[in-house]
């Protein structure tokens, strides 16, 4: 995917953020593909890797049978040269008959080829095994060279991920259009901070966007005084409101295991007043309300 360069949020044209959204949540699913990728790459070196070593120690077997069966056909050998030829001769023509002389030859005959061809049939094993061997260590050779390559897509792809959610909230802080502020009360979070940004990263962590219509929602009943509280977590933390909350996923993302932006969110809604809608309730999908942001329906 071609990719244009960033420029700061104060430049003269920058991205939307619906666009920038769009492309972070493309590049997410690019880093999943990736790494789908790259598991199967990793499952495919290990097998190699195995397989190699099986053949490694066919291969030791393999040269250990050869020299086996060279050193047979040698000694074999050493012992017909120390008898000599008249011995041999005259082992094959002291026979009672010539069928005995002629099945002492046959013997000896068949013996020499035997060797030769045990010693022929190694050979064969062995230029097969080292051959496999070869095409085992050159199919590891590409697998690595694949790794190499999806690990500097992986690389590309989380700087680039990283640029645009830094512009996201850039952007979202710089332009006054993208967000309405109401007249309603703003609020410190402090020491409540992160328990405040884990619920809203359970509700909606996909954009800055997103999670700021979260916050906005919870300011909007702490404004409204009728949902449970005077301030955020007392809103947050009401009986039958919150799922994020009230079903605990909110936990997984406590001690800042949340994207940067949505802590962003968070300050620029609670500290700021900035809200990007006037909406008490909100569900998630397209079908509930009359606003959609991240993934939920607003109204």
């Amino acid at each position: 995917m071609g990719l244009a360069s960033l420029a700061p949020a104060a430049a003269v044209h920058a991205a939307s953020a619906s666009e920038l959204t769009a492309s972070i949540n493309a590049l997410n699913k690019q880093l999943t593909a990736a790494g789908e990728q790259m598991n199967k790459l990793n499952s495919q070196i290990d097998q190699n890797n195995r397989q190699i070593a099986d053949n490694t120690q066919k291969l030791e077997k393999t040269k250990a049978e050869l020299a086996a069966a060279k050193k047979n056909m040698g000694e074999r050998a050493r012992v017909m040269y120390m008898f000599g030829n008249d011995g041999i001769l005259n082992a094959l023509f002291t026979s009672d008959s010539l069928t005995e002389t002629l099945s002492r030859i046959e013997s000896v005959r068949t013996i020499n080829n035997a060797d030769q061809k045990t010693v022929e049939n190694v050979e064969n094993l062995q230029a097969q095994v080292e051959q496999t061997q070869q095409n085992l260590k050159t199919q590891q050779e590409e697998l690595n060279k694949q790794k190499a390559q999806v690990q500097a897509q992986q690389a590309t792809f989380n700087k680039k991920l990283e640029e645009e959610q830094k512009q996201l909230q850039q952007y979202a802080a710089s332009t006054s259009t993208a967000a309405s502020t109401t007249s309603g009360s703003t609020a410190d979070p402090g020491s409540q901070l992160d328990f405040i940004c884990a619920v809203v990263a359970a509700e909606c962590n996909s954009s800055y966007e997103g999670a700021l219509a979260v916050i906005s929602c919870v300011m909007n009943r702490v404004d409204s005084g009728r949902w449970g509280g005077r301030d955020a977590v007392s809103v947050l933390k009401a009986p039958g409101q919150f799922a994020a909350y009230l079903d605990g996923p909110y936990k997984r993302y406590l001690g800042g295991k949340y994207p940067g932006y949505v802590k962003q969110a968070v300050i620029d809604c609670m500290q700021n007043g900035k809200r990007n809608h006037p909406y008490q309730s909100f569900r998630a999908g397209s079908s509930y309300g009359v606003w959609n942001c991240g993934g939920n329906s607003y109204r």
